[in-house]
């Protein structure tokens, strides 16, 4: 599956250069590999990258913010994998109580590994800065539920109205989703 192997530290540049140790004499060094074939006897997973990958954008505007109870809250599906967020109001695991808890998720009926780039964001609906995290080369597959941050942003600044995020008792939460390629199962 992969086309080189190698160390990219085998050995220290003193040790290499030190005449005593007989690796460099003379200015001259050689090197050898051994290389062993087995036969493949088991499934093997390929990575099928897209040329030009697509990112799909979701906004979802959260009314009566103060009125949702601890339970999770899920956005409406976007995408052609039906991606959706999901909302802690009042945080998740770690984040319980005290932050609000954003995931990405989707209705896991694909049959493959879904390899993707994502950001979440809370948007600020005044002048000051969004906030965002982001998640690079993750792989969704149809056995995991959500990903995302059971921290994502303390619910004080969250509530704060001077901050921005929760005007009217209303947020914005946006998801971008960059499907990089996807991983099927190749039986050997």
């Amino acid at each position: 599956m992969k086309t080189e192997w190698g160390f990219s530290r085998f050995l220290d540049l003193e040790t290499f250069r030190n005449p005593s140790n007989g690796y460099l004499i003379k200015d001259t060094c050689v090197f050898g590999a051994e290389v062993f074939v087995v036969k493949n006897t088991f499934k093997g997973e390929f990575l099928s990258k897209m040329e030009d990958p697509a990112t799909h954008y979701h906004t979802w505007v959260v009314k009566n913010f103060t009125a949702l109870t601890d339970k999770k809250c899920i956005s409406e599906s976007f995408g052609p994998y039906k991606w959706y967020v999901v909302l802690f109001p009042n945080g998740h695991n770690e984040g319980k109580g005290k932050n609000i808890s954003i995931y990405l998720s989707s209705d896991r009926s694909f049959n493959a590994k879904l390899f993707v780039n994502f950001i979440l964001r809370v948007k600020n609906q005044k002048t000051g800065p969004h906030i965002e995290k982001k998640v690079e080369d993750h792989m969704f597959c149809p056995t995991v539920e959500d990903w995302g941050f059971s921290e994502f942003m303390l619910l004080d600044t969250f509530k704060d109205p001077k901050q921005g995020y929760l005007v009217d008792d209303n947020c914005i939460i946006e998801a971008e989703v960059q499907l990089l390629g996807s991983v099927s199962l190749n039986k050997s």
